[in-house]
């Protein structure tokens, strides 16, 4: 809808403008819709505008954001699970979804299982494909939903956070942009693996027990 309306970077800075946190949100739910607006673009501009705020405001920029790609994701469930298959077939490229994209997420899911939404949350372009066949094999919608959530969190902190850094040279990642799957990817797999070298330190009696719960208690339980 909205690639069709002139300069869509143009649109998405303008809404975000003017509309602030509403702003991002309302985009994100779009493109979760599966409607065509890149999130590399809103996310970053999100991160851009909140820079007089500091980090703070970026870390809220991304959980909006990621509220957004819940609720987008929500309406391409629900399409599935309501709809079925006939009304898929039919309407669904208006969700972003055709018949080789389905067949390609339908895969994805054999070989992966549900975890395939927090997975696909980190890749342009296929990052919402797998909203409507979620629905039409009956994924549990809580499951789904905090799946969509976990991994739409980090690809948004990073893009906001890019345009953080970037400030007023927001914009020049936009030619970079494949590159950002492999900084979200980068990103999640450090953060794993110091989880896990944390969970076995904390197991051995290296770092005691209440020292990560006085100060990661909010992120983790081990």
């Amino acid at each position: 809808m909205l690639s069709l309306v002139g300069d869509v970077t143009s649109t998405v800075t303008d809404i975000i403008s003017n509309m602030g946190y509403l702003g991002v949100f309302i985009l994100m739910t779009i493109e979760s819709a599966g409607i065509p607006v890149p999130s590399e673009v809103i996310m970053t501009y999100g991160g851009f505008m909140a820079a007089p705020g500091g980090v703070t405001h970026v870390v809220a920029v991304a959980v909006i954001g990621s509220l957004g790609t819940g609720l987008g994701s929500a309406i391409g469930y629900l399409v599935g699970a309501w709809g079925g298959k006939p009304f898929v077939d039919k309407y669904g490229k208006f969700f972003g979804v055709n018949s080789q994209k389905m067949l390609w997420a339908e895969q994805w899911f054999c070989k992966y299982g549900e975890s395939a939404c927090i997975y696909t949350r980190l890749l342009p372009v296929v990052r919402t494909i797998v909203n409507v066949p979620a629905g039409l094999l009956n994924m549990d919608f809580k499951k789904f939903m905090a799946y969509s959530m976990i991994g739409a969190f980090p690809w948004c902190l990073v893009l906001a956070f890019i345009g953080f850094v970037l400030g007023e040279n927001w914009e020049s990642i936009m030619g970079a942009s494949h590159l950002l799957s492999y900084a979200v990817v980068a990103v999640v797999a450090v953060i794993a693996v110091a989880a896990v070298a944390l969970y076995v330190l904390v197991k051995r009696g290296v770092i005691p027990k209440a020292t990560v719960d006085k100060y990661l208690g909010f992120l983790m339980h081990v």
